[in-house]
């Protein structure tokens, strides 16, 4: 291309930039939330005579919507805690040093400096210190009484709170919804590149949103609920998905490269095919909190699998290792999406509801046979339910044991 060509495509590139609308990023309940947080405290401000102290409380509840999102509730809280604690703080040392330049410029300096550290953990920290940091000069433009000080931290923090409150209204309506969302965003992706496979070159399909989904679920480390492990074994089944596809797509390219018009290909684009519609329906499942509507694709990729099984009379050679392989990634692909649409049928709330129904229709003596069986399986020292057991039976026993030699009742009271 020639030299003079390029200005006119760097120009019109930064315009496709500049102007480019991204409908992803709009979040129409994010901003109502948020802008409720903000206009309540002003509007209680006006109402009741006190529009300074509603002002404050909306500069708080302001600077902690920034990190709102639609993160976990979990995390979406301890984050929006965090910053509503730290613009409170920033409220109370600016208006406290404001009184003296020299504090003030001082003060100014180290949380600037601690700011940029912020850097080092993660932008997210990082976006914090530079608004804590723009309060804290606000405010320090408008000095203070110690009282007063302390009395614009708390109103901060508590606009802070207000607005995390607000966003997590839902958590117990909807306590799973955004590790649903992150999965099902995981499982479309994923269905994507198995409907255009790709090259040997590329990187694993669906990097961004498993790095997404991984941080997401983070959040579900301590919750063994029987609903968070389904989610967590739905992001295992997605991680092996991935890493099936990318070795079945190498697969395609050698065969193909070894031998174009082998009928391998035909099966494997079709399985790959099928495999997508299987991801797909996962993905709508989670997306729409009902179980998958489609008809079951699993019979079809069995049959696929067993068409590419060769005679056991056929000679070795480079192709039919790879032919091997392929049908190996097939076997371990079909196992993954069976598993992974089990997991989905009721990991949504219409699914968790049918499963607890389910399981209020079995028996009175099956329920109770499992859990004596359960019982029964952790008396053991390898149970740590079992050592706790012993370690519980041992501290009552002794303070027992000392309480009536001391001479006090049976509650360990005189």
């Amino acid at each position: 291309m020639p030299p003079h060509d390029t200005h006119p495509n760097a120009w019109s590139a930064f315009w496709q930039t500049i102007l480019r609308y991204q409908a992803d990023k709009v979040d129409p309940w994010l901003a109502l939330r948020n802008t409720l947080g903000v206009a309540l405290p002003l509007a209680a401000g006006v109402a009741f005579g006190t529009l300074s102290g509603g002002i404050v409380v909306a500069t708080g509840a302001l600077n902690v919507a920034f990190s709102d999102s639609q993160e976990p509730y979990s995390q979406r809280a301890r984050r929006m805690l965090s910053a509503s604690l730290l613009i409170g703080f920033a409220v109370f040392s600016g208006s406290l040093c404001g009184h003296h330049h020299a504090t003030a410029i001082l003060v100014a300096i180290a949380w600037a400096f601690a700011a940029g550290m912020l850097v080092a953990l993660s932008t997210t920290a990082a976006d914090l210190g530079a608004l804590s940091l723009v309060v804290l000069v606000v405010f320090a433009a408008f000095p203070m009484s110690l009282e007063k000080a302390a009395i614009s931290g708390l109103l901060a923090f508590a606009g802070g709170l207000l607005q995390t409150l607000l966003a997590i209204a839902f958590w117990p309506l909807r306590r799973y919804q955004p590790e649903r969302r992150v999965l099902a965003d995981l499982y479309l992706e994923l269905s994507g590149a198995a409907a255009s496979p790709v090259q040997a070159t590329e990187a694993p399909p669906a990097s961004e949103q498993s790095t997404q989904a991984q941080n997401s679920l983070a959040a579900l480390d301590r919750d063994h609920s029987i609903e968070a492990e389904r989610y967590r074994l739905l992001l295992s089944q997605a991680e092996r998905t991935r890493l099936s596809l990318l070795a079945m797509a190498r697969l395609r390219t050698r065969i193909q490269r070894e031998e174009p018009a082998n009928p391998a290909i035909e099966i494997l684009d079709r399985f790959l095919q099928l495999s997508s519609r299987a991801l797909r329906s996962i993905g709508d499942s989670l997306v729409a909190g009902q179980p998958a509507a489609a008809p079951d694709p699993l019979p079809q990729l069995q049959t696929l699998a067993e068409s590419l099984r060769e005679p056991a009379a056929a000679p070795p050679s480079p192709l039919s290792a790879m032919l091997r392989d392929a049908r190996f990634q097939m076997d371990a692909l079909a196992g993954q999406l069976r598993s992974a649409i089990d997991l989905a049928a009721y990991a949504t709330p219409a699914g968790i509801r049918a499963f607890e129904r389910r399981e209020a229709r079995r028996p009175w003596t099956l329920r109770l046979g499992g859990t004596w069986a359960t019982l029964r399986a952790n008396l053991s020292l390898k149970s740590a339910a079992c050592r706790h057991a012993i370690r519980l039976t041992v501290c009552i026993a002794i303070g027992e044991a000392l309480s009536r030699g001391l001479g006090a009742g049976p509650t360990g009271f005189p």
